[in-house]
């Protein structure tokens, strides 16, 4: 069997995780984005968090698949994607409506005792 072949499960765990990585690069740059609210700081950040992803999977592709770019690979990078930012939208949500309840109870039971 050649070596490719016995090589394609480690390939594509590797470039999951890769995706996966990519994702939260997206996910800071947001986040770093809402921080400084200007179009022009969201634009940057997104634009770095392209660089870099590429950068990775193009990196991770030369030394794990030898540079062999093939269609599954672009796919598994997607899908990993995809995983991640649905993942991330889930818990992130989940986090900010338990802190929201948190400071509204607080506000408003100080209120009541008043």
């Amino acid at each position: 069997m050649l070596y490719p072949t016995i090589n394609q499960p480690y390939v594509i765990l590797i470039i999951f995780l890769v995706g996966f990585a990519s994702g939260i690069l997206f996910d800071i740059a947001n986040i770093l984005s809402k921080l400084s609210n200007d179009k022009f700081a969201k634009v940057l950040f997104d634009f770095l968090a392209v660089i870099f992803s590429f950068f990775i999977l193009f990196y991770s592709n030369l030394h794990i698949n030898y540079g062999q770019f093939r269609f599954y690979i672009v796919v598994v990078f997607l899908l990993a994607i995809m995983i991640e930012r649905f993942i991330s939208k889930i818990l992130w949500t989940k986090c900010i409506k338990k802190c929201y309840n948190k400071l509204k109870e607080k506000k408003y039971g100080k209120e009541k005792n008043h």
